[in-house]
């Protein structure tokens, strides 16, 4: 034990030792590649990994994460070999006047540390000594003006309002509210600092809220202050003492200048899986018998997020190992794409130096049989480029041509389809089943797009569909490609059994030489490769941000030192989600009135497109007016910063069409095999239930609507299916729509394990709660995984509705974390090493000698 605090305090010292966080046990690569005999101890620091927090214009990091294994098939991190270390950094006020304060990297977020010695507005205040962080919500130095009676909107519910100006015109009194409350008040003067100090956990005499009233102004129409400068941390915080467990890992020390964490238990490498290490920072390990890993932030809290590549100071070539915006598998090790700075002339990069190239690499199809495809990165995006010689294709190099195109679907998913239902594709393909032959061995299938039929065939089991298509100058591309796995043939049902679905798109982008990308120019294609140069040359200047081609930049230290970095920015949209509303029927020349909701309220400033066309934004009550007078079929989107954007198909017909214009509704909005639902059929245009409309099943007549419009009918077969409507004197009406099976459907609950820690060669009790949601009573068989092995089955009989409790028992064989996976649920245990019988003896000798000892003070 004394050699691992002996390890960590040294690596602790190591990081204490430098101020750009240059490692020599690091190659500068985000991805750990066994191929590529990477150290076996090896660091990532705030150069080489985006989600630790750098700040380029000091070149100061906080964090550093320290791996050691023992061989590079070594899948066990032992105890106390991955290490972890942060420290608190000076960073500037955007405020420059207030000079500096203390930021710290914790866990691959960023925090407040505390005010130091370089802070011009108070004493060294350390929230880190105190063993607590908190955010800083808001640090900006933009000029604001404030009238009498106006208010600054703070974060956390603070306002700070300004009550009064004196008659002067050279103070004002302020006053500052939490949520309606008042918590404070003062008079200030102009080029005054207004600071609210508080208590935050441990911490006294905290400033929580700073403003810079800059200047105040008393007229005879108009009283206002101007404020430039505004600095707040959040009063809420997280404590962080010795002894603490994030995730795997266990806080070992907590000073004002680090804190230090390590792995008290055993961390698996297991192939295929992503490690929750502490906090959002996880492992994602390939599914590969090659060992390669890399840590990766969590980015599913909707916000913004730069994927930078490793920080350089002169000439560097960044690939996709290294700078984590560029396309990269990790499960095959492929990545295309590389940036180098081949020349530096101080801070210019020469006409020619700057070169950008891309290859063409083969990944594997997700549906295994079909071998592989060829891949390429393109300006940090994934594109297709090419077929190698396989089964259903020759040899096909869009690169080669200049040409790439987006893959759509990828996927090895089961699905069933029955005759006259459709498989719904991309780019508004269908695929749809015609019918099976007498005999039940073959199927004829019709594809369409935009309701024309543009392919048919006819299909054994067991073998693919092609649709082969000419996209650019490149002949019998195969855009779309699906497995036909099964065909069956029954008395009452005839289905068929679809897995593996691919489709590129047959939209793409062309490439010829001399074409310009930003500030690169294509320079050669081949069949294997792209590249691009600058065309002129490219100054890095101080503070600034170029922009080199597509979504990739360059960012510059705002310092006399030569720091840059190329970065991307990705969006994890928000889960808010926009809806339109308006009627799914339009008459052309008419106006129509569309609303844009949110959650049920109203949302402003929404942009409202048909077919990728901006037709306006909504007003504040979340409504545009339009009239269309254009006929067809639109699908009209809604789109706005923040918000996930919203879709809805509508169709626009002409006043001649409007009384002949048919409309399919189904209820219930979910319908299962064998339960009973109810289509009904009125008058697109004011809602009329229309009477004596022939149906139409896949095909097969089912009946005619009653007065009141409707027909019942009892579905029997899951999967995609159509209804037709037809009278004479009316346009025909189709709605495509999905049937559920009537089947069981498993739900899992309460995982529960106890003992949460064992002695190796001991048992737990793992438990979990297994419920059925579906229509129908069924067996479902649970299955114990254990580090991602199946350890155990039981089978369980459950009716609709019916809950119960399932126990298995495992045993701790390998010391470490172990992962416990029952359907969706996830746990962790830990298994230590046994204590040695002649430890217990000791132990218990100690314990006596203790007692003996206390007893006896007792009685003097």
């Amino acid at each position: 034990m004394k050699i691992k605090i002996l390890m960590v305090t040294m690596f602790c010292l190591g990081l204490l030792s430098t101020t750009a966080l240059a490692v020599n046990n690091s190659t500068g690569n985000r991805i750990w590649d066994a191929n590529l005999q990477p150290s076996l101890n090896y660091s990532w620091t705030p150069l080489s990994y985006s989600g630790f927090y750098y700040d380029l214009d000091s070149g100061e990091g906080s964090e550093m994460l320290t791996i050691k294994l023992d061989s590079y098939s070594d899948r066990s991190i032992e105890r106390d070999d991955l290490m972890y270390s942060t420290r608190p950094i000076e960073t500037a006020f955007e405020r420059r006047e207030w000079g500096s304060f203390q930021i710290i990297g914790f866990m691959a977020e960023r925090y407040f540390a505390g005010y130091s010695n370089n802070t011009a507005f108070t004493k060294q205040v350390s929230l880190i000594a105190d063993g607590q962080l908190a955010k800083v919500l808001i640090n900006d130095n933009d000029q604001k003006s404030l009238f009498t009676g106006s208010s600054l909107v703070l974060k956390e519910g603070y306002v700070l309002d300004i009550t009064e100006i004196d008659l002067n015109g050279n103070k004002v009194f302020i006053t500052l509210k939490k949520n309606d409350v008042q918590v404070d008040s003062t008079v200030i003067a102009s080029n005054q600092d207004y600071i609210y100090k508080t208590r935050v956990g441990s911490t006294d005499d905290f400033p929580l809220i700073v403003v810079h009233l800059d200047n105040i102004f008393r007229g005879t129409e108009t009283n206002a202050v101007f404020v430039k400068g505004i600095f707040q941390v959040s009063d809420s915080y997280i404590s962080v003492n010795s002894g603490d467990r994030y995730g795997r890992m266990t806080v070992r020390t907590v000073s004002p200048e680090m804190i230090t964490m390590s792995n008290p238990d055993v961390i698996n490498l297991n192939a295929g899986r992503t490690i929750d290490i502490m906090g959002k920072l996880k492992f994602v390990v390939a599914d590969d018998r090659v060992l390669r890993f890399a840590p990766v932030v969590d980015m599913k809290e909707p916000g913004t997020y730069e994927l930078r590549g490793t920080v350089a100071d002169g000439p560097f070539n960044w690939t996709s190992l290294n700078f984590e915006g560029f396309y990269y598998n990790i499960d095959e090790g492929i990545g295309t794409e590389s940036l180098e700075v081949k020349a530096l002339n101080g801070r210019t990069i020469p006409q020619d130096s700057l070169v950008y190239s891309t290859t063409a690499q083969q990944v594997s199809f997700e549906h295994n049989s079909w071998g592989k495809f060829e891949v390429i990165g393109f300006l940090a995006q994934k594109y297709f480029a090419g077929y190698p010689d396989n089964a259903f294709s020759n040899s096909v190099s869009m690169v080669a041509e200049g040409k790439l195109s987006k893959v759509l679907i990828d996927n090895d998913d089961k699905k069933s389809v029955y005759p006259g239902a459709s498989l719904i594709l991309e780019e508004d393909y269908l695929l749809e089943v015609k019918e099976v032959d007498l005999n039940g061995n073959k199927v004829r299938v019709s594809l369409t797009k935009n309701g024309n039929e543009v392919d048919t065939a006819i299909l054994s089991s067991n073998t693919d569909y092609v649709y082969k298509t000419k996209l650019g100058t490149s002949d019998e591309v195969p855009q779309i490609i699906v497995h036909f796995d099964q065909i069956f043939r029954g008395r009452q049902y005839d289905a068929i059994f679809v897995q593996g679905v691919f489709q590129i798109s047959e939209d793409y982008i062309t490439l010829e030489g001399s074409d310009r990308f930003g500030r690169m120019e294509v320079s050669s294609i081949s069949d294997t490769g792209i590249s691009l140069k600058n065309r002129n040359s490219i100054t890095l200047a101080k503070d600034n941000v170029v922009g080199i081609m597509g979504d990739i930049s360059i960012k510059v230290a705002d310092s006399d030192t030569l720091r840059y970095y190329p970065f991307v920015m990705a969006t994890t949209p928000s889960t808010e989600q926009l809806s339109i509303e308006m009627p799914s029927t339009v008459i052309a020349g008419e106006s129509v009135e569309i609303k844009v909701t949110s959650q049920g309220a109203a949302v402003e400033g929404a942009a409202v497109k048909f077919d990728n066309i901006q037709k306006g934004t909504t007003s504040n009550e979340g409504i545009l007016t339009l009239t269309l007078s254009q006929t067809g079929k639109f699908k009209v989107t809604t789109e706005k910063e923040g918000y996930v954007s919203g879709t809805l198909d509508i169709e626009v017909i002409s006043p001649e069409d409007a009384t002949r214009k048919l409309e399919i509704e189904i209820i219930p909005e979910n319908v299962y095999a064998g339960d009973v639902m109810t289509i009904a059929v009125k008058k697109a245009i004011g809602g009329e239930p229309m009477e004596g409309v022939s149906l139409y099943y896949d095909g097969n007549a089912i009946g005619i609507t009653s007065n009141d419009g409707t027909l019942s009918y009892t579905p029997k077969d899951a999967g995609t299916h159509k209804i037709r409507a037809e009278i004479n004197g009316f346009l025909p009406a189709e709605l495509i729509f999905e049937v559920d099976a009537m089947e069981n459907m498993f739900k899992y609950s309460d995982l529960a394990i106890e003992p949460a820690m064992v002695e190796q060669g001991k048992s737990v009790t793992i438990s979990v709660n297994v419920s059925n949601a579906g229509t129908s009573a069924g067996e479902v068989q649970i299955e114990l995984f254990l580090n991602g092995n199946k350890t155990d089955v039981q089978n369980i009989l459950l009716e609709p509705g019916e809950e119960k409790t399932l126990k298995f028992t495992a045993t701790g064989n390998q010391l470490g974390t172990i992962d416990v996976q029952i359907g969706d649920q996830k746990g962790t245990f830990e298994v230590i090493a046994k204590t040695p019988f002649v430890g217990i003896v000791a132990t218990l000798f100690i314990l006596v000698i203790v007692a003996a000892f206390r007893n006896r003070r007792n009685k003097e």
